[in-house]
């Protein structure tokens, strides 16, 4: 399936670059790559109407094609309880846009890999984070995950542009295994896809409204090599257990035959967009919301049975308003997005009771400015957010509510040379505030998981926060307006106030993480 997958993206990548190179040559390519490759604020603006692809052609470039290689490292113990102690990954991606006639095209196609140090109690994807559902163990796990993406956005215009149709998908598949006991494996699939159509009522005035639907699937096992870890009448890291919720930890299964599960999805939302065009700026917001279930289940193949286990309804609802000015040299930008989760499960063994329930708000005021002149391009960036997060456990009484503050800047100067040379450096700087928290567990309910992860959890988010980073980067622009960049990131976190917790909490966290990233990037 893996090689057929391959074989699919890398004809619509070469079918992409044919396309583009019929529509578009000579003066209007160095004109369109220049244009897509001229700041950052620019990249944010593309990233953007692929998100909301109502606005694709207006912020999409005409043409343009882009591949990216990338490594990146994370280590230290500042972490959470059920992150890898380390991570080292890579990353291909392959991205480009075509207009033929009225109708603008962008794709990408992106395949990561990644190598995980030390996990424990997360036997489970990266991407599903808040799941009620899902296999663990104390030991440490060395986890491999590989996933591959594709990606593709259209839109059309009709009656010299009074109304567009738009949309797109994300397809997704995904490989995650363990190779020490006990051994996970997940193997996943993600299917999202919209569908709109917007009306300029006014000269300046465009509403849009989005359709959105998507399922998925992720699959989990656990096995063991060594059959000896499995009877074990005696605790030990090797012993797995199902946690449901928050802290309620179900009696392992070591001596059940039907170590799997799987959990289906099943997406569906709506959007409503707007812009509004004026002399001191382009305003663009949007409204959308997705309520998204998931069942987890045995589908006992054999037996022609599916035993139920939980169901889980996990709603979303996002704002987002973006304002663009560019004047001469000079560009600004502002952006607020706010994002409402709630989650609920139902547990089918115990009646479809209540068991768990997640909430998450969080969301970002950010400021941008970036001038180029002939010799120099800065940029300057500030924000500031909040994020409250709360996790409930009926099951054991377990609650962790916790509010944080956070706060940002980022600058990068960039030297032209006469030589079509660009040298970057940039500054950054991050500081986390924790403004309250608040947790409760009846001792008498204390097992495992909270020794290995819920105490951890409370100490994590308890602590304030600060470090920053440090960038280089240099480009080499080509003829025909094709260009080489390379970009090296440094970033370091330190953590403090952890506080006093009157609990043993077996898995101690440490003070600092660190990050590194390379980038190279070549356009045409």
């Amino acid at each position: 399936m893996k090689n057929s997958i391959q074989f699919v993206m890398c004809l619509l990548i070469v079918g992409i670059s044919q396309l583009q190179a019929k529509v578009i040559s000579g003066q209007d390519t160095l004109k369109y790559i220049q244009y897509i490759d001229q700041d950052s604020l620019q990249l944010r603006l593309r990233q953007f109407a692929v998100d909301n692809p109502m606005w694709l052609e207006k912020l999409v470039p005409v043409r343009y094609s882009l591949i990216r290689m990338g490594y990146n490292s994370v280590s230290g113990e500042y972490r959470r309880a059920q992150e890898a102690q380390a991570v080292k990954g890579l990353n291909f991606s392959s991205e480009g846009a075509v207009t033929i006639k009225d109708v603008r095209l962008w794709g990408r196609f992106n395949y990561n890999r990644s190598i995980e140090d030390s996990t424990r109690f997360a036997h489970q994807t990266r991407e599903n984070t808040s799941t009620p559902w899902y296999f663990g163990s104390y030991g440490y796990n060395h986890y491999e995950r590989t996933t591959y993406r594709i990606q593709a956005r259209g839109q059309r215009s009709f009656a010299a542009g009074k109304y567009d149709v738009f949309g797109g998908f994300d397809y997704q598949v995904g490989s995650h295994f363990s190779n020490n006991d006990p051994r996970g494996s997940i193997d996943v699939i993600q299917f999202n896809s919209s569908l709109g159509g917007s009306l300029r009522i006014a000269p300046s005035w465009r509403i849009g409204l989005e359709g959105k639907y998507g399922y998925g699937q992720e699959n989990v096992e656990i096995a063991y090599k060594n059959s000896n870890s499995a009877s074990s009448a005696v605790e030990s890291p090797y012993m797995n257990y199902i946690i449901r919720g928050y802290g309620w930890k179900v009696g392992d299964w070591l001596t059940e035959k039907s170590m799997f599960y799987q959990n289906d999805m099943q997406r569906l939302g709506g959007k409503l967009n707007f812009s509004w065009n004026s002399t001191f700026g382009d305003f663009y917001g949007n409204v959308a919301y997705q309520h998204e279930q998931q069942k987890y289940r045995q589908v006992l193949r054999n037996e022609s049975r599916i035993n139920e286990l939980s169901l889980y309804n996990l709603n979303k609802l996002d704002y987002t308003l973006l304002w663009s000015l560019a004047r001469v040299n000079r560009r600004y930008m502002a952006s607020f997005v706010w994002s409402d989760q709630r989650g609920k499960d139902h547990v089918a063994e115990s009646a479809n009771a209540q068991n768990y329930v997640y909430q998450n708000d969080n969301g970002k005021l950010e400021l941008s400015y970036l001038v180029a002149q002939k010799k120099w391009k800065q940029y300057y960036s500030a924000l500031i957010g909040l994020q409250n997060e709360v996790r409930r456990d009926g099951g054991t009484g377990t609650t962790l509510d916790y509010d944080q503050l956070n706060y940002g800047f980022s600058t990068t100067w960039a030297y032209c040379t006469s030589t079509n040379q660009e040298i970057e450096f940039g500054l950054g700087g991050f500081v986390r505030n924790t403004i309250g928290l608040s947790w409760s567990l009846p001792a008498i309910n204390e097992n495992v998981f909270h020794q290995y992860v819920f105490y951890h959890d409370i100490l994590y988010n308890r602590a304030n926060l600060y470090g920053g980073n440090v960038k280089l980067g240099f480009k080499q622009r080509l003829r025909k307006g094709n260009f080489i960049h390379v970009v090296a990131d440094y970033g370091y976190r330190k953590a403090d106030g952890f506080g006093e917790l009157e609990r043993t909490n077996l898995a101690p966290l440490g003070t600092d993480r660190k990050q590194f990233n390379l980038m190279l990037s070549y356009g045409f």
